[in-house]
């Protein structure tokens, strides 16, 4: 009688595998690519986006400086990466339920696919689908992240402080994509900075919390 072949191990299996043997590396990489990715678009891309009031001037930049341009977004999808390599983490740390990560992965797809548009068109297309990609990394995926994370947080154990951080830190994601939807550009700029200011040391808290 034939003997049975084993079966490949599935990509749900290989990245439950990968986080388990990862140790705090997840959380650790998440801040700093993030932290990475705010700086670039506190430094580099800020002047290309609707957080700079004229089009015109917007679209000089971007070519002026498309190289730069592209590098900034290029950090920002490794960003991305490492956040749904973090939710893949932390829902393994507690033992959560996967729905979350369905939007985390959602997220994910407009994450990138947005990132993309704009490092591919470059100032060509810049007119015509960068409002599209501004409001698909700002509104969608910023929303299905928060959605993801969120869903983590009701389920992780937490004292109240850390509870109260928490719903801060999401409070902001929600309101960035409010803003995003709305072309609120003030409450974008102030809900980036202050989700990023909270998120980053929240992914070095749960490496300590859930190591």
């Amino acid at each position: 009688m034939a003997r049975a072949r084993p079966r490949s191990p599935t990509c749900a299996a290989w990245a439950i595998a990968s986080v388990r043997t990862a140790g705090i590396a997840p959380p650790v990489v998440c801040a700093a690519l993030n932290s990475a990715a705010a700086l670039a678009l506190l430094f580099v891309l800020e002047p290309g986006t609707p957080l700079f009031a004229v089009p015109e001037q917007r679209l000089i930049y971007v070519g002026t400086h498309l190289l730069e341009w592209r590098l900034g977004w290029m950090t920002w999808i490794a960003a991305a990466l490492s956040l749904l390599w973090f939710y893949w983490w932390w829902r393994d740390r507690i033992n959560g339920s996967y729905v979350p990560l369905i939007f985390g992965g959602l997220g994910l797809v407009a994450d990138v696919t947005a990132e993309l548009i704009l490092i591919v068109g470059g100032v060509e297309t810049y007119n015509a689908t960068s409002p599209f990609a501004f409001t698909l990394t700002g509104g969608v995926a910023n929303g299905l992240y928060t959605l993801c994370g969120i869903g983590l947080t009701l389920a992780t154990p937490l004292c109240p402080l850390g509870r109260l951080w928490a719903t801060v830190m999401w409070a902001a994601g929600i309101l960035l994509s409010i803003g995003a939807f709305t072309n609120l550009y003030f409450l974008t700029a102030a809900s980036t900075a202050v989700l990023f200011a909270l998120f980053c040391p929240w992914c070095v808290y749960l490496a300590v919390k859930l190591r």
